[in-house]
């Protein structure tokens, strides 16, 4: 007698070939909610949550499933993220350079997970939902399209007071974000602030009164995003903001291009057809099918490891 086995084979996660330890991944209709796994350790930057949030944030960037990533930590740990793991550091972790690298090959771990934000083509939204230091700040928040944080919210970069300089492309960052005036008070007094100061507030999208309400009001705007928007609009918008014309006429070619390339495209007929017809679009159009060769029109630069073939 032959028998069928009814047993379920249990679904396979895309994130199970990513390896991942210091955060979790999971992904909801076309949102990609990404957690800190460190709470018992205040959610420190260590090097393998460096890697771990490249990875995800890569993946997030290449599956066109994904449509918006959202970066928060469970609001009953003790921090969202409070810097880099000193005791990683005492031990010569890449976190502040091995003493096996010069000055010109090290590469900071930091401003690998910057990069993989910054520059992705999705819309990326971090859920500030506890205190932030150091790498909290800037590696956790500054790359981000859209920030959420709670009112309580303690937030430093103490580089300073530390004897060293701010990483994850902070310097680049945040004057672009708030000024230069404002980042010289954040960056030279290392002082601890809170979301609503003066010199730091224009920072963050929404301030919220509650630790467990910035996850959900994040998410809000995620699922608004992701309903309502073209991929393929998103990314050569956030392309024309990140890499600019060197002069107005410049920026005229360029978005004049970009115009000319998306007008007649998929999602262009569909956004149209769904004004006319007062209803939700629906874009066909993908980053993986959709993008012209044109894109990305920025030469790049390469921040390989000398001695590695990998990022």
């Amino acid at each position: 007698m032959n028998y069928v086995s009814t047993a379920v084979t249990p679904a396979i996660s895309p994130f199970d070939q990513l390896g991942l330890t210091d955060v979790t991944a999971k992904l909801e209709d076309s949102i990609l909610i990404v957690t800190l796994n460190r709470s018992r350790k205040l959610n420190s930057f260590s090097e393998k949550m460096s890697v771990d949030l490249v990875r995800v944030f890569q993946f997030g960037d290449q599956d066109d499933r994904v449509r918006v990533i959202v970066l928060s930590a469970d609001p009953s740990a003790p921090a969202f993220c409070a810097g880099v793991d000193m005791e990683e550091v005492a031990r010569g972790s890449s976190l502040l350079g091995r003493k096996e690298d010069s000055e010109t090959e090290h590469r900071d771990p930091g401003g690998q997970v910057a990069m993989a934000i910054y520059n992705n083509r999705k819309i990326t939204i971090v859920a500030v939902n506890g205190h932030a230091s150091g790498a909290g700040l800037t590696a956790l928040q500054l790359p981000f399209d859209f920030r959420f944080i709670w009112s309580g919210s303690k937030i430093t970069m103490p580089f300073v007071r530390l004897g060293i300089a701010p990483e994850s492309t902070s310097t680049y960052l945040l004057s672009r974000l708030i000024g230069e005036a404002r980042a010289t008070a954040v960056l030279f007094s290392g002082a601890v602030m809170q979301p609503d100061s003066p010199v730091i507030s224009n920072l963050y999208y929404q301030v919220l009164p509650n630790r467990t309400d910035v996850l959900p009001a994040a998410l809000v705007l995620a699922r608004n995003i992701s309903t309502n928007s073209s991929q393929t609009s998103i990314s050569y918008s956030k392309g024309l903001l990140h890499h600019p014309g060197a002069s107005i006429e410049a920026h005229h070619l360029l978005d004049s291009r970009a115009m000319k390339i998306l007008g007649s495209g998929n999602d262009a007929a569909e956004g149209a057809k769904a004004f006319m017809q007062r209803r939700k679009p629906n874009f066909p159009d993908t980053l993986t099918k959709s993008l012209s060769p044109w894109y990305p029109w920025w030469k790049t630069t390469d921040v390989r490891h000398p001695k590695s073939s990998k990022l």
